[in-house]
């Protein structure tokens, strides 16, 4: 019987609850959730679990195949973080540089001596020109014969060019923000100036219309009276509206400093409003002044002064509109300027970055570069003694054409021959002891074997990266991270310091293997086994139109968003959109959308 009753108690509950459900909740009205585009900072990461391990082995293999000339270590040596461990034959590719280098020279000089024209002086050119390429051929065949020469030099100048994009981007952090604050400064100081212009001309208007001293104006009064007293009252109260809308707004004004960014735009464009209403009150009061009839003392010498008081407050508003909006574009300007030159100089670093790293890989020279080049400075030497044979003839646009492409060429040839000759060395990632060496100078190494062996002095994080996100991750991406074993707000940095290109399967999912090595560590702290939450920065970007990851909708090879119908009712607009580096809540938009533009986050 109890267990009758209880059932039929549950059953009595259900029901409330599907009423309540069901019906509990019409005539609630459910709004479409909408999010505005704005301008967000996006730091895109890829999030994975890792393991803290001690002295791990490190294999480092050559990139391309090449004879052996240089191992400045030995097992059991320790080396230091970007010290050079090997080093391959790099004749031919300082060849190849040096061609390079000549065969932009020769491009410039080609050009410059087309524009110039047929001259003596441009024919000892072109001869100097085909002297220096049968040098430069010379050179390269006796270079065949010796294929041990270093190629330390382009590392070098790399490692400056990346200390200085450094410098460059640390001064750039420093002082970033300096023209906005001015900027802001600046409006302040204007907005300032413009209260004080309207008191002012308030003051002088009620000289004419009596509103606050009514004493002031009896006789335009009773002369504008007869004429039209609905326009003057009108403007009486146009009068009073401006002048509590000023006073309203001068309140706001105290209570704001010029840090307040969000509060400075307002005001500014409060009080360009302002402004323009005061503007319309000096062409009211001037068309009742035109209107009004000289009557007693209202004579026309006190209308002619009274009109041209307004003509000099109507140019000294217009000066401070216009001074105001001025100073609203240079707050504008200000944003872009320091966001563009922040991120040139990141860009810069990015990429002056990326060349070191490559400068401290090897290359693959051998005998048949060499001979190669030889090709190239034989080539050279007769495209310049086609030249000198061509240097009477004048300019065409065509050959002007041709000339700069051959610049082109030439320099992106130069920068090739640079980046291969900068791939000679083998480089130790972090610091560490030599365990094994797979080679003697003389002998050929190949890419696709470890050549060297060393066992780090450092704790390293390794974790399993999946295939959907490992495109993402390179060399020297920053890692932050947290240890399990310590508190979750303890941080941790680490840097990418190797990417195996082999995949591993992990019930029947693809991974890729990552290493990171700590930048500072405590080794009294951190022990190896210890499991690490591991947020690898991959990307980065500040101040870019973004949306909420979860507005963007995909159909098939279309990505679009749905933003909300200006006419009351309408169906939601679909908006094809182009996005950039994706956070863990918003999307950068390339295209498509622009700020504050509604989206739909969630339909009802």
């Amino acid at each position: 019987m109890k267990m009758k009753i209880g059932i039929g108690i549950g059953i009595l509950v259900a029901l409330v609850i599907i009423y309540l459900i069901f019906w509990g909740n019409k005539g609630t009205t459910v709004l479409d959730e909408t999010s505005p585009v704005s301008f967000q900072n996006i730091v895109q990461e890829v999030s994975v679990t890792g393991t803290v391990e001690a002295d791990p082995r490190i294999g480092l293999q050559f990139q391309q195949s090449g004879q052996l000339i240089s191992v400045p270590v030995k097992v059991g040596d320790y080396a230091k973080k970007g010290q050079i461990l090997a080093q391959l034959d790099t004749t031919s590719l300082e060849i190849a540089a040096q061609s390079a280098e000549a065969d932009l020279a020769l491009a410039q000089a080609n050009y410059n001596k087309m524009v110039a024209g047929s001259t003596p002086e441009a024919i000892l050119v072109a001869q100097a020109t085909v002297v220096k390429a049968e040098a430069d051929l010379y050179k390269a065949k006796t270079s065949l014969e010796n294929t041990e020469l270093l190629g330390e030099e382009t590392v070098k100048k790399a490692q400056l060019s990346y200390e200085s994009a450094q410098t460059d981007y640390d001064n750039n952090v420093a002082i970033y923000g300096q023209d906005i604050i001015h900027a802001y400064e600046d409006e302040y100081n204007i907005i300032d100036d413009s209260f004080n212009e309207i008191d002012d001309t308030l003051r002088k208007l009620d000289t004419i219309l009596g509103v606050d001293n009514p004493q002031l104006n009896n006789d335009f009064e009773v002369a504008i009276s007869a004429y039209s007293a609905v326009d003057y009252r009108h403007t009486q109260n146009l009068y009073s509206t401006v002048k509590a809308e000023y006073t309203d707004l001068r309140a706001q004004f105290l209570l704001i400093q010029s840090s307040d960014y969000s509060a400075m735009d307002a005001m500014a464009t409060e009080m360009k409003s302002l402004l323009n209403s005061v503007s319309d009150l000096l062409d009211e009061t001037d068309a009742l002044l035109v209107e009004a009839p000289a009557i007693g003392d209202f004579t026309d010498d006190v209308k002619d002064a009274d009109r041209a008081l307004i003509v000099q407050e109507v140019s000294d508003i217009s000066g401070s509109l216009v001074d105001l909006t001025n100073a609203m574009q240079v707050v504008e300007t200000a944003f872009i300027s320091e966001d563009t030159r922040l991120s040139a100089s990141q860009e810069a670093l990015n990429e002056t970055a990326q060349i070191l790293q490559q400068a401290q890989l090897q290359a693959d020279i051998d005998l048949s570069q060499a001979e190669i080049n030889v090709q190239v400075y034989e080539a050279l030497l007769a495209q310049a003694q086609a030249s000198l044979a061509q240097t009477s003839a004048s300019p065409r646009p065509v050959d002007l054409a041709g000339l700069q492409a051959s610049i082109t060429n030439a320099e992106a040839a130069l920068e090739l021959a640079n980046y291969n000759l900068s791939l000679a060395s083998l480089t130790a990632p972090t610091s560490g002891v030599v365990t094994q060496i797979n080679g003697e100078v003389g002998e050929n190494v190949s890419q696709s074997e470890d050549f060297l062996v060393m066992i780090s002095d450092q704790l390293q994080i390794v974790a399993n990266v999946s295939e959907t996100d490992i495109g993402k991750v390179k060399l020297g991406n920053k890692v932050a991270l947290t240890l399990d074993a310590f508190s979750f707000d303890q941080l941790f940095e680490a840097e990418i310091i190797k990417i195996d290109p082999a995949e591993t399967v992990i019930q029947g999912v693809i991974y890729y293997q990552v290493t990171a090595m700590f930048d500072k560590q405590d080794n009294t702290l951190i022990k190896p086994g210890m499991t690490a939450n591991m947020a690898i920065i991959t990307a980065q970007k500040d101040h870019v139109l973004a949306i909420p990851i979860r507005a963007v909708k995909y159909d098939e090879a279309r990505t679009y968003v749905l933003i909300q119908n200006s006419v009351a009712g309408g169906e939601p607009i679909e908006v094809d959109v182009t996005l950039g580096i994706r956070g863990d809540q918003y999307v950068e938009i390339l295209s498509g959308l622009k700020e504050n533009d509604k989206v739909i986050t969630y339909l009802k």
